[in-house]
């Protein structure tokens, strides 16, 4: 088999359509609200009750009626005091006030609140001076106005942040229903890895693929799992990627290319694989499979080299993931001017280590897509579109922080 020309690799934007419309299943669940940050619900929630639940005083001050304050300054008598929580004693009559805490409910017959500010006690009486007059409603949130009881406040795919946990908590619903986060696998392969924690012999190296893969998920709605390393024996890979195809979604690093021993692209078509991409005009990236599986699953065929693995988990991996967990993927790039001029890029797009400072990108000298010391460095990605010229310092270039 030889290798394909450039201009029969999939593009990165082809290759974004392709994941985005693969056929998916999502699963609905209800779990513990402590458990759901970053999980998309799976049905609208409403309110249960209006919110707030009666006019709420927003300051501590004092309930009045608006109407007494025409003049100022004026004397009210106090007949009451309200703490958050409690309620009024009685009505409040003309000429009258009430002490109020911020978020109390404010006592019939009050339409406003004069803040402490605006106020000083009679000294030896009951009755308070204002000397600023506020209008009907000031300083008052209305029942009901920031939503009614019935109404929808966390539409079906939110995704649920703090934020917006907080208002399920507020509307008592503990238990959420969302969409199931999608179970990965991650699983190395190469007869010349061993594990972090071991010594390499002769020509071995220590395997970083695993943990950089691991560490980037977390950011996605997923329940990752290493699966380890195995060596290029074609019997053990596919007996690992059998197991491996209990999660929803298989990552497999290396056995990409078209070397002799890359034995995962014929084991996937064994196992009734059917392939959706299997190049990409990327760099780094270009051996690369997605490929859909029996059973609804799906397979990413990563490069073993783990800057070309960790972009590709950047770019692609994460729009399938969010969207089996009931998301929709979004564009991730910003944009930023260049502090150093960036020399003309190839024929593939090409997604080159760079620092962003907060107002400008450095490009870093990548050596290849082995050079996780570079990548190590850096906190954005530069994104080179294929055969772009040469790029002068202050050119707006898209990236990707990572």
């Amino acid at each position: 088999m030889t290798e394909p020309e450039v201009s029969d690799l999939i593009t990165v934007p082809e290759a974004t359509r392709i994941i985005d419309a693969a056929g998916i299943s999502r699963r609905s669940v209800t779990i513990p609200l402590s458990q759901c940050n970053g999980l998309y619900l799976s049905t609208d929630l409403k309110n249960d009750r209006d919110a707030p639940p009666f006019d709420k005083s927003l300051m501590d001050g004092y309930a009045v009626r608006a109407a007494d304050l025409a003049k100022v300054p004026c004397e009210l008598t106090v007949v009451d005091r309200i703490a958050a929580g409690g309620a009024a004693a009685r009505a409040i009559q003309s000429g009258e006030a009430a002490a109020i805490m911020t978020g109390a409910a404010l006592p019939i017959g009050a339409d406003a609140v004069a803040p402490v500010e605006f106020t000083e006690m009679v000294a030896g009486q009951n009755r308070v001076r204002i000397r600023q007059s506020v209008p009907a409603r000031k300083f008052v949130a209305a029942r009901g106005s920031d939503a009614t009881a019935g109404a929808v406040v966390l539409k079906c795919g939110t995704r649920l942040g703090p934020a917006q946990i907080a208002v399920a908590a507020s509307i008592g619903v503990v238990d959420l229903p969302v969409f199931a986060a999608p179970s990965v696998g991650v699983l190395g392969t190469g007869d010349e890895l061993v594990l972090p924690e071991q010594t390499p012999v002769g020509n071995q190296i220590r395997s970083c693929n695993n943990a950089i893969l691991m560490m980037r998920l977390q950011r996605y709605p997923c329940r990752a799992t290493d699966l380890g390393l195995v060596a290029d024996d074609p019997a053990l890979i596919e007996q690992r990627i059998r197991a491996g195809l209990d999660h929803d979604v298989l990552l497999i690093t290396g056995g990409m290319s078209m070397g002799e021993r890359d034995f995962v692209p014929g084991i996937l078509r064994k196992l009734g694989a059917e392939f959706q991409i299997t190049k990409l005009r990327i760099k780094p990236g270009k051996p690369f499979i997605f490929a859909k599986m029996p059973g609804g699953k799906f397979v990413f065929g990563l490069p073993g080299n783990p800057v070309s693995a960790f972009v590709c988990t950047v770019c692609f991996v994460s729009r399938l993931l969010q969207r089996i967990a009931g998301g929709t993927p979004e564009s991730i790039n910003r944009a930023a001017p260049l502090a150093r001029e960036l020399e003309a890029n190839g024929n593939r797009a090409f997604y080159q280590p760079a620092v962003f400072d907060g107002r400008a990108l450095v490009p870093l000298q990548w050596k290849g897509s082995a050079d996780i010391y570079t990548l190590g460095q850096a906190n954005a990605l530069l994104i080179r579109p294929e055969n772009q010229g040469v790029q002068p310092v202050g050119a707006v270039i898209e990236f990707i922080e990572i």
